[in-house]
């Protein structure tokens, strides 16, 4: 009786991918309702200081959208963006994927879901730039997708990953790598992925920033097909993606 009521439960639910900086789109819809209150009241009570009041009313008016336009990017329009990334890989549905930072697990369970015959390996340090960033989340979520016995996850820095040389086809970040804190620091990701992947194996990466550092240091690392994509406005910030492959013969 009570393995039914917990399927029962597990079925109600629905995976949860995270509010990206939740802690900053909080508060900044906080501010930005109390200055828009604030605003309004100095407009009603004091002549004096109506060209405050406009100012106060228009800071809050700012946050509260910059809020708005943060909270959807994490609810529906990342989701977007994950699939057009994951679409630039043309996956067969039986390689081994790797996903760098990987979070709740938004590109590592809808990769796996194009897997079918394959496995995706998701790899973070679970800080929490997500609320409730943890390697629980991510599994809760993969089980309430259906694909557990595809996924993987493992604690680690992208910087030194605990894979063998050629170990994946496919490798993919989404707005982690900027998070690593110096530019070396997000070359040497960048030099990980390109070495866990198996020759012809290919590399997807979106982020907010950085986007030419990681383009140059594909190309040091003798990747071939290293483009950057225009800005795409699903996220907020929007983002770019720069794609490449490894060579299926040395170089």
């Amino acid at each position: 009786m009570s393995t039914q009521a917990d399927n029962t439960h597990m079925q109600r639910q629905t995976p949860d991918y995270g509010l990206d900086a939740g802690l900053l789109v909080y508060a900044m819809f906080i501010v930005g309702l109390a200055a828009a209150i604030i605003g309004f009241s100095l407009v009603l009570t004091s002549s004096r200081h109506v060209s405050l009041a406009y100012a106060v009313q228009i800071f809050g008016f700012c946050c509260l959208i910059l809020a708005a336009l943060m909270y959807a990017s994490s609810r529906f329009g990342k989701l977007r963006a994950r699939d057009r990334l994951l679409a630039r890989l043309k996956l067969h549905g039986d390689e081994a994927l790797l996903d760098v930072g990987c979070g709740h697990g938004l590109l590592l369970i809808a990769a796996a879901k194009l897997l079918p015959r394959g496995q995706a390996v998701g790899i973070d340090l679970w800080t929490q730039a997500q609320y409730d960033n943890s390697r629980e989340a991510t599994l809760s979520n993969a089980a309430l997708e259906g694909v557990e016995q595809r996924v993987k996850v493992h604690d680690g820095d992208m910087r030194k990953m605990p894979f063998a040389d050629r170990s994946f086809d496919a490798a993919v970040a989404h707005f982690a790598i900027h998070n690593v804190p110096s530019r070396e620091g997000r070359r040497e990701a960048i030099r990980e992925i390109v070495r866990t992947l198996s020759p012809g194996g290919q590399v997807a990466i979106s982020d907010i920033f950085g986007l030419k550092l990681y383009a140059d240091e594909l190309r040091k690392s003798e990747m071939t097909d290293v483009e950057i994509s225009e800005l795409s406005f699903w996220t907020f910030p929007p983002a770019r993606t720069v794609t490449a492959r490894k060579p299926s013969q040395p170089v």
